[in-house]
């Protein structure tokens, strides 16, 4: 199967799943601390202007978001939308991020982005190509 696919076809679902391992550790390691999370997501903002009540339910939803975004990315399903809501995702954690003034992470946050905005373009493309290949 993989000797049929072109390199870039290739690379791009390698990037796929990549990142869809990033995200599904990511979320799945947070699980069984989900308080100790949660926590650690209120004292850093405690002091900032973001209010508590925007934080805890955020940071309760991070770890969801982040093991469904790795498991639809594992298995190559709705891979436009959930790359779409990766970039929100990954555009609320640059604004906290801000607001904490931690810039190292907002860095690494826009590092994200960036390879988001690649695997975006090129996987719209190996979508048309596969598209091509199958009604040849």
């Amino acid at each position: 199967m993989l000797t049929n696919l072109n390199n870039k076809t290739l690379a791009i679902h390698l990037f796929r799943l990549s990142f869809g391992i990033n995200f599904f550790f990511h979320g799945l390691v947070r699980m069984p601390n989900l308080e100790k999370f949660v926590t650690g997501m209120q004292n850093t903002f405690k002091d900032t202007l973001l209010p508590e009540v925007l934080v805890t339910p955020l940071a309760y939803i991070i770890p969801f978001a982040e093991l469904t975004i790795g498991i639809f990315l594992l298995l190559n399903k709705f891979t436009r939308e959930t790359i779409i809501t990766t970039f929100i995702l990954m555009n609320i954690l640059i604004i906290g991020s801000s607001f904490a003034q931690k810039w190292n992470l907002v860095g690494l946050q826009a590092t994200y982005i960036g390879f988001l905005f690649l695997l975006l373009y090129f996987t719209n493309d190996t979508q048309k190509i596969k598209q091509n290949e199958t009604t040849k």
